[in-house]
């Protein structure tokens, strides 16, 4: 798993993007859900859904789907 990748959930029509926890680098942000490295659900109490295919830069492209690298806010200031 890497930060700005895109991947689809089980059950969720749209492809999701992930985000990377700022405070704990162990941990993933996908549709609200919390997911470790392995694309595992974090918590071990909070369900998430199961990531079925993490998408390719040209999937993600073909989806029209941004392949930019998003750089936190933070670091341009």
């Amino acid at each position: 798993m890497y930060d700005s990748a895109w991947v689809i959930l089980r059950d969720l029509d749209a492809p999701q993007q992930v985000k990377k926890d700022r405070s704990n680098p162990a941990v993933f942000h996908i549709a609200g859900f919390h997911y470790d490295i392995d694309g595992r659900a974090y918590f071990i109490a909070e369900p998430a859904p199961q990531i079925v295919q993490m998408l390719s830069l040209q999937a993600a492209r073909e989806f029209g789907l941004s392949t930019q690298y998003a750089t936190p806010k933070e670091l341009l200031a």
